[in-house]
């Protein structure tokens, strides 16, 4: 066994802004099996994946956290709808065709293995850190749209990873900050969060272990570092072949735990994603080595899944896109396109309306006219005809209220804080009648005292949502989505 077999278990983070190429370079030289990559533009990504790959001896896994494409982290590349947004849509032709954007301006930065799709089911409102991330609530859903995800970046020469098992939606707990715990029965997961993972079984290029413990699998560790998770489910029970890659080993779920990584592979895990300090992982391998607690078939056979990925990208390496690919108008033209049908409005208030020459007040909560992230929406609205205004209490104006709530990791949080959720109750108090239009979560409509006139739930900010919600609004579009989760109280 050498040490380099060992370092290709790791794949360490490369965040650029931070992170130093030359110290890169000494992680290739080590012999790690790839690199996930956050952050840069597209020339920047592209050229670090060059010229990492050229250094190192064994073929490098570049890897990507684009759940909404490439424009999500890189400068210059193409950002696409949420899956919840794909979700509401229930169209397995977009959910495909996302995946396949995503491949094509993946393989035209470098980047082979897009970390993605989510596979978590949103199944609480309090989530901090799924919820749009996911298709919906229901797992036949989930498991069809993502399959169709898959096939899209497969067709366009990019791997997959079904994330996060054994599902992290039945939880309130953000993994970067805490160890989630996951208290259904063994039925409940097998009924409803492992079914997606269980239905892609054969299809997925990789499926990422998620850093929670789920109490009926495990009492004792989270399931990224539990054999009872990793090899007795996924991989004895659910009859899962390829390759288990760990969520980052960097999340505060894990990170205090020294022995984190050499636990996970024990597990049954292939490859360590993000360690703190991926020399120290390393020595730390070395030394479960040589104490037997690592041996060298089941290295080896980690290492045989790696080349297996690698010959699946084979066929495409020799010729990746041109960096003209990014952002292309082919590319572009998807999200105006699949803008209405993901659009849906809050169960059994449809009809909402504004006319052209109505005065309307925008609000946002907390945030003065100057820093709106609506503006798009506002400019549609007033080139329809509206007269917008910024939002005067007391008055009797109608109101729109636009509400950007997103999952962010280490945030802990997500949806309304208080203070946000009493100014905007008191505006819809004070308002003639009133619509928020979510452009983010869906669950910011649920649970308020007082409740809009309607909703219409956009689940992302892109442009070309922004600008087909205005077009709903004043009937020059049709919302063709169903909100594919239970809101809570409305």
């Amino acid at each position: 066994m050498t040490p380099a077999s060992l370092a290709r278990l790791i794949c360490p983070e490369f965040r650029f802004g931070k992170a130093d190429l030359s110290e890169a370079a000494r992680l290739v030289e080590l012999g790690v099996g790839g690199f996930c990559f956050y952050g840069g533009t597209a020339d920047e990504v592209r050229e670090a994946s060059r010229s990492l790959k050229a250094l190192s001896r064994t073929p490098l896994l570049i890897a990507a956290d684009y759940e909404n494409g490439p424009g999500q982290w890189v400068r210059g590349a193409t950002e696409l709808p949420t899956n919840m947004a794909i979700g509401a849509s229930g169209s397995e032709a977009l959910a495909r065709r996302k995946g396949g954007i995503t491949a094509l301006e993946s393989r035209a930065l470098g980047v082979d293995w897009v970390f993605a799709p989510v596979v978590d089911l949103a199944s609480r409102p309090d989530n901090p850190i799924v919820n749009v991330r996911a298709y919906g609530e229901d797992p036949g859903l989930t498991a069809r749209l993502a399959v169709a995800y898959l096939s899209g970046l497969n067709s366009q020469g990019a791997l997959g990873c079904v994330k996060h098992f054994p599902g992290h939606g039945a939880t309130a707990t953000d993994s970067h900050l805490a160890l989630p715990v996951l208290e259904k029965s063994l039925h409940g997961l097998e009924r409803e969060d492992l079914r997606p993972f269980a239905a892609l079984a054969r299809q997925a290029d990789s499926v990422m272990a998620g850093h929670l413990t789920a109490l009926a699998l495990d009492e004792s560790a989270p399931a990224s570092l539990s054999r009872a998770a990793l090899t007795g489910l996924l991989r004895e029970k659910l009859k899962y072949n390829g390759l288990i890659v760990t969520d980052a080993l960097n999340m505060k779920a894990v990170a205090r735990d020294p022995a984190a990584g050499v636990k996970a592979f024990c597990a049954g895990a292939d490859m360590l994603l993000c360690p703190e300090d991926p020399f120290a992982l390393h020595a730390e391998l070395a030394r479960a080595f040589n104490d037997g607690q690592i041996t060298g078939s089941a290295v080896a056979l980690a290492v045989s899944r790696q080349e297996a990925l690698v010959r699946k990208l084979s066929p495409f390496r020799s010729s990746p896109p041109p960096l003209d690919a990014l952002r292309c108008p082919e590319h572009l033209a998807f999200n105006a396109e699949a803008a209405p049908a993901c659009l849906a409005w809050l169960p059994g208030k449809p009809d909402f309306e504004f006319r052209p020459g109505d005065i309307v007040g925008y609000f946002e909560p907390l945030t003065p006219p100057s820093a709106w992230k609506g503006a798009a929406f506002v400019g549609e609205l007033i080139k329809l005809g509206v007269r917008v205004e910024p939002y005067q209490p007391g008055c009797g104006m109608r109101l729109a209220a636009g509400i950007f709530s997103r999952p962010r990791a280490f945030s802990g949080s997500i949806n309304l804080s208080e203070e946000e959720k009493l100014v905007l109750e008191a505006a819809i108090k004070g308002a003639g009648a009133s619509v928020i239009a979510a452009f983010g979560s869906p669950f910011v409509l649920g649970g308020l005292e007082h409740k809009p006139s309607a909703g219409l739930c956009a689940f992302c900010a892109l442009q070309d949502f922004q600008l087909a919600a205005a077009r709903v609004l004043v009937r020059r579009a049709k919302a063709g989505g169903t909100i594919p989760a239970v809101i809570g109280d409305l």
